[in-house]
């Protein structure tokens, strides 16, 4: 199974993002910064979920990195931002999951596509 980046400055949602995709059995790549982020190896990734927000810059920022070498990652953002230009940037990667409630679909999501990349 390909290995999921999780980035997220908070790490508190982090560790609970990534406890509930390593439950799940996924292998997963952990990033609290946009520089952390954009240092990862995108070949070895089947997915992404990014925080919006990750307190040196956006998420959206590793987004357009990820996408550069790998056009065809599935991308999906998990935050608190409900509405604003930068989540509809976002929104125009894939979707964008509510912090905290939308905890379990962003995880359905990132094992849904985790999945489909061994397939």
């Amino acid at each position: 199974m390909g290995r999921v980046l999780i980035a997220d400055d908070s790490e508190l949602v982090r560790l609970s993002l990534v406890r509930s995709a390593r439950e799940r059995g996924l292998d997963i790549i952990e990033a609290s910064s946009v520089a952390d982020a954009k240092v990862v190896d995108v070949g070895a990734l089947s997915c992404a979920l990014l925080d919006l927000d990750l307190g040196d810059g956006l998420g959206t920022e590793v987004a357009e990195v990820l996408r550069g070498a790998s056009v065809a990652l599935p991308i999906a953002f998990f935050t608190s931002e409900r509405e604003g230009p930068a989540r509809t940037h976002a929104s125009t990667f894939g979707p964008v999951f509510r912090k905290p409630d939308q905890l379990d679909a962003a995880i359905t999501w990132v094992s849904r596509h985790a999945r489909a990349a061994d397939e």
